[in-house]
């Protein structure tokens, strides 16, 4: 269901089920919001106010079709559990998926970003780095790939997930991407060099 589908009927029936009074429900379906939104960034999910929406949309959806739904709070925390599930499924696959061209930004691993931003021949730069990382295992390729995603707290949380799959500390962890990146970073020079 698209975002835009949250107006009209399946918004006044979310709102009559949320509370009776218009302004209760309002203030409600803020707090609801808001409590989402915190939910999902706290389980590290990238985008929380998509996957908000989403959850609201999907309530919506089901008071229109007419379920009856005693606690609509409670259950849009399901729903959230449910979409979070999903969200993190859908990274996972993507994650499985080998490097296939040269490397999107919106998924470069920060370092590549620095690379490519340092020096004076930053598109040069990040054909080489492109070449170097895909003359990697694919293995290797992905580790650092999911290694190097995302922001902040997304990262930290990302990094924490990846010890506990592969069974390693997170010290272990960072020794092998610190090697790999060093490995990276000397094929990169030597490639800039040659």
């Amino acid at each position: 269901m698209a975002l835009s589908a949250l107006f009209g009927e399946a918004f006044e029936k979310l709102l009559d089920a949320i509370g009776p009074d218009r302004e209760q429900a309002g203030t409600a379906y803020e707090e609801l919001r808001l409590r989402l939104i915190r939910f999902f960034r706290w389980e590290g999910c990238p985008n929380g106010e998509d996957c908000t929406d989403e959850v609201l949309n999907r309530v919506a959806a089901k008071l229109t079709a007419g379920e009856r739904i005693a606690n609509p709070v409670a259950y849009a925390g399901g729903v959230a559990r449910l979409v979070l599930k999903e969200t993190n499924r859908k990274q996972a696959r993507e994650m499985q998926q080998p490097l296939a061209g040269p490397v999107d930004r919106a998924v470069q691993p920060s370092f590549a970003r620095e690379l490519e931003e340092s020096g004076e021949q930053p598109a040069r730069r990040l054909r080489c780095f492109e070449q170097c990382l895909g003359d990697l295992p694919g293995e290797s390729q992905q580790f650092l790939l999911e290694y190097y995603r995302g922001e902040a707290a997304l990262r930290i949380r990302n990094r924490q997930r990846m010890a506990t799959r592969l069974n390693i500390s997170l010290n272990s962890l960072r020794n092998r991407a610190l090697r790999l990146r060093e490995k990276l970073e000397a094929c990169v020079g030597a490639c800039l060099g040659s």
